[in-house]
């Protein structure tokens, strides 16, 4: 069943239980803006997010991941390939307070930042399960070839120089979101190792397409550096597809 979020934002409002930040900034970057830092999140009773798409924006707001976001104006696309900053997507910085004195959950933000969106840039969205092709992140039969952290390992999953990944305190899920469309990989990465720690990994690729690079290919690597496969299938996935959106009103 398709559920339609359109008005949902008017609805509440005038049945006295929506979920708004007492004060809000929305500001639009310059196409050619300089970029330094994307992403942020929630902070006692503030939200900052530094230069991020709409597609970005309604992923955090509806707590998807970027590449489950579909359809909406060409500005809102969010690229594939995160290791470039496409000029035709325009980007934002937002920064938000809930009331002094609360205390508001995660939900609670992502529920404001519904909102937000709604009355700022007019969006309407629906959720729908599509047929997606993607590939799983499992145990390959002679198993994983790397350790668990130390209690006090920092939790990082960083770029060491091009093709080369290394994790600190690291779970898989964060390893399969490296992985989801970019660094060589066209599908999203699903966690299907059923493994539940943190783990201590390096990981080294190269570019296939690139005769001089004597790297092994993402997927070559990954069997022979980790023991773990990429695995590709077919599953339903939720979507959250963009009914309307425009570019933002002023604070």
């Amino acid at each position: 069943m398709r559920l339609i979020f359109c008005m949902a934002a008017m609805c509440l409002a005038a049945a006295g239980q929506v979920a708004r930040f007492e004060a809000a900034s929305v500001k639009m970057l310059a196409p050619d803006a300089l970029i330094t830092v994307v992403g942020g999140g929630p902070e006692g009773t503030r939200l900052t997010l530094a230069a991020m798409s709409l597609t970005d924006l309604v992923a955090w707001a509806y707590d998807v991941k970027s590449t489950q976001v579909a359809g909406g104006p060409s500005w809102a696309r969010q690229q594939r390939d995160r290791s470039t900053l496409d000029g035709g997507v325009r980007r934002f910085d937002i920064v938000a307070k809930a009331e002094d004195g609360s205390k508001p959950s995660p939900d609670d933000f992502r529920r404001m930042m519904q909102t937000l969106l709604a009355e700022r840039f007019g969006l309407a969205v629906h959720r729908e399960q599509r047929e997606t092709a993607v590939y799983g992140l499992v145990i390959d039969k002679k198993g994983v070839k790397f350790s668990e952290s130390g209690p006090d390992a920092k939790e990082v999953v960083r770029m060491s120089g091009r093709g080369r990944i290394v994790g600190s305190g690291a779970r898989m899920a964060q390893l399969a979101g490296w992985f989801s469309y970019t660094n060589g990989v066209d599908r999203p990465v699903l966690d299907e190792t059923g493994l539940a720690g943190r783990y201590d990994f390096t990981l080294e690729w190269g570019d296939p397409q690139n005769a001089l690079d004597t790297q092994p290919s993402i997927f070559t690597a990954m069997v022979e550096q980790l023991g773990l496969r990429l695995e590709p299938k077919r599953v339903a996935m939720e979507y959250v597809v963009i009914d309307r959106a425009e570019l933002p009103s002023g604070n």
